[in-house]
């Protein structure tokens, strides 16, 4: 079975992008020209900020030029896309909607200090390497009074009172999976799926902040924070899926094995646990915070 290990898949699904647009309805965008997209991908959450508020520009950074192409040839399309910080700062002077994507990390910013209103992260911050150091340069390059805004739905606190049994049933039914699939080797004489031992996942080995901790790591670096929300948000069997496959999230949940396998078995378990569970999906919090940079 082939199986997508990016997180592409789930970005495309209804129930994701709602939850995102969620987020953007909440902020205080009077005055906002200038935005920088944080860990952009293919430009989710600009498209729908374009959507809100055309007159502004974007600065989108990320990692993965996959996304970068996918994002690129979406606002080539639509006009949008300039390939040079000149062309956006003309537009932004003439409130043109336009958007430069380039492939660089969110946690080593090139940009000028006080540059942007706002910026703007979507379910990513929880990769970050190192929080006082990203927060430090957000805050850098945010113009005072900027806003910055994040939701995760990967921190402490995000299931939901009374569904963890079926997460924990996820988790069984992969095992079960991986079982099923070294016993069909074994029988055909193959030997069993490897296992690195003592090997962590890169995604989510940074530790999960709880609403509270991600309060004070703000404020710590600087940030009065406005909001703080945990907005509860359904997945769906087809969802849970394709955030099964995810390679990052296989990395950990099944560490050691090889990623390709993992996450066949975790996306396998998914159909499983919803129909153990006799639901066609369960709620999960995404959580939402807004800060700004005091004037």
């Amino acid at each position: 079975m082939q199986v997508n290990t990016t997180y592409e898949p789930y970005s495309h699904e209804p129930e994701y992008i709602e939850a995102n647009r969620a987020l953007l309805d909440t902020l205080p965008i009077d005055g906002v020209k200038r935005v920088l997209d944080l860990a952009c991908g293919t430009g989710l959450l600009s498209n729908q900020l374009f959507q809100i508020k055309p007159d502004i520009t974007v600065n989108g950074v990320d990692l993965s030029k996959e996304s970068l192409d996918i994002g690129r040839k979406e606002f080539t399309e639509k006009g949008m896309l300039v390939d040079s910080q000149q062309e956006l700062d003309k537009a932004a002077a003439e409130n043109r909607s336009a958007i430069m994507m380039v492939e660089g990390s969110a946690m080593e910013l090139t940009f000028p200090d006080d540059t942007f209103q706002l910026a703007m992260m979507g379910n990513a911050i929880h990769l970050m390497p190192d929080k006082d150091q990203f927060l430090q340069g957000v805050y850098r390059v945010l113009a005072p009074g900027g806003h910055f805004t994040f939701n995760s739905v990967f921190f402490a606190g995000t299931y939901e009172e009374g569904t963890e049994p079926f997460w924990t049933d996820w988790l069984r039914e992969a095992v079960n999976v991986l079982n099923e699939k070294n016993a069909a080797r074994v029988a055909a004489g193959e030997q069993p799926i490897p296992r690195q031992r003592g090997k962590s996942g890169h995604a989510f080995d940074k530790g999960w902040l709880t609403p509270e901790g991600w309060k004070e790591t703000l404020e710590q670096n600087g940030f009065t924070v406005e909001r703080v929300y945990k907005r509860s948000v359904p997945i769906s069997q087809r969802g849970l899926e394709l955030v099964g496959a995810y390679g990052g999230l296989a990395e950990v949940l099944m560490s050691g094995y090889p990623v390709e396998i993992a996450s066949e078995c975790l996306q396998e378990a998914a159909g499983r646990a919803f129909k153990n569970a006799g639901i066609k999906e369960i709620e999960r919090y995404w959580l939402e915070v807004t800060a700004v940079k005091p004037e």
